[in-house]
């Protein structure tokens, strides 16, 4: 087990790594839990049980400083406990929730203690003392990714023999309930998306992509495939209509010029 707690906590430092320096979107569910998966040793259950994380999360975005959900830690978590307790990935959906809000409070008790140290980054420059201003950022960096490797390595080298009888105790009747919710929540993930992205001009291609699924029983690859298709017709409708505006433009700056020339 010391192993698996290893790469859990590596993970956690891959991911958080992408975030700190430049928000390469490693910390969403999908890539986070395929890494996961991968420093396990099983890609392929990693990259299913991101998919399904994803979609619960779709909707989850970080507002300026507001991180409403670790929806990172939430992947990592779901993603190694359900590798390591070989469970259902509805288990991991219903485990990921709880470490997703963990991950939000580690992370806000972070920011507290690095706001403190805003007052000696700002007296550092002040005395023009460039390399303790380097060494108490790098200092910061170090904690912040120590951080969660600590936590990841941590709760699977303690959690994971607790994880794996709470889900041997489990009623039949329970887990079948936490499937049922779990086949819910994409839909709510879905639902939240689409408040901030629903416009009458999208409408359309949200109805095909339905019918699809609902009356020709399409998967999500080929709902894709198709929708990657028409997005490329629109992009390629948008430039030709942006070509033939310009010179029309360009057409009527000219004769306002001739006319004011004469």
């Amino acid at each position: 087990m010391l192993v698996e707690a290893f790469a859990v906590g590596f993970s956690c430092v891959l991911v958080k790594f992408g975030a700190w320096w430049g928000a390469m979107g490693w910390d969403r569910p999908m890539i986070a839990s395929t890494i996961t998966g991968v420093l396990l040793g099983h890609p392929v259950e990693g990259i299913t049980i991101g998919a399904a994380l994803e979609l619960v999360y779709l909707g989850a975005q970080s507002m300026g400083g507001v991180l409403p959900q670790d929806y990172g830690i939430g992947g990592i978590f779901g993603c190694a406990f359900a590798i390591l307790a070989s469970t259902k990935p509805s288990v991991a959906v219903a485990l990921s929730i709880p470490f997703s809000m963990l991950g939000t409070l580690i992370y806000d008790l972070f920011k507290f203690w690095a706001t403190s140290l805003v007052t000696k980054f700002q007296k550092h420059l002040e005395e023009h003392r460039i390399g303790a201003f380097k060494r108490l950022w790098y200092s910061q960096a170090i904690v912040y990714l120590a951080m969660w490797f600590l936590l990841g390595f941590i709760s699977i080298l303690v959690g994971t023999t607790a994880i794996k009888t709470l889900v041997n105790t489990i009623p039949t009747v329970i887990m079948h309930s936490l499937t049922v919710a779990a086949g819910m929540l994409p839909a709510l993930g879905m639902a939240l998306l689409m408040i901030s992205l629903w416009d009458k001009k999208l409408a359309p291609y949200f109805f095909i992509g339905f019918g699809l699924v609902a009356f020709f029983k399409g998967t999500l690859i080929e709902v894709a495939f198709i929708g990657a298709a028409v997005a490329v017709l629109a992009i390629i409708g948008q430039l030709t209509t942006t070509k033939d505006v310009k010179p029309q433009e360009e057409n009527v700056t000219n004769e306002e010029e001739d006319f004011f020339n004469d």
